[in-house]
């Protein structure tokens, strides 16, 4: 028969083993959240100053010089149109991916889903979609593709 004060210690070692297993992966998925977090949070300020830096006056005015943005511009209306759109398209695009992530609650996914589908519905947007689809992910093509 093993002595009690010998079998505690060994008892204490594994508690503290056990606890300190479960804090390393505690921390390591703590960490995994907090980086997609802040992912997350970069790419949406990087889309607000794309938006802010391109619908202006000036930045029209030399995208006019080039045939691709020419073209682009071309099937809008107006700069404005092209830039709500391309906005659109990036803010959609940004959803699908964090729902693939499945960080967008699953009841709300068919409700931006629909709505995807319903702004593919205006010609505008499948213009401008069939001059800039190469510029998105494969996925969110994938996506946008399969709404129309």
């Amino acid at each position: 028969m093993i002595p009690l004060f010998e079998v505690f210690p060994t008892v204490d070692n594994l508690l503290l083993a056990g606890l300190l297993g479960v804090s390393l992966l505690t921390f390591n998925i703590t960490r995994k959240s907090l980086r997609l977090q802040a992912e997350e949070q970069i790419y949406s300020k990087i889309i607000d100053t794309r938006i802010r830096l391109e619908n202006n006056e000036t930045f029209t005015k030399m995208a006019k010089e080039s045939p691709e943005f020419s073209e682009r511009l071309a099937a809008v209306s107006s700069p404005e149109e092209y830039y709500n759109i391309m906005a659109f398209l990036d803010l959609l695009e940004f959803l699908q991916r964090l729902n693939k992530k499945k960080m967008i609650d699953p009841t709300l996914w068919p409700r931006w889903k629909a709505l995807a589908r319903t702004i593919m519905s205006i010609p505008k947007f499948r213009k401008v979609w069939a001059k800039t689809k190469h510029l998105h992910s494969h996925q969110f093509v994938e996506f946008i593709d399969s709404l129309q």
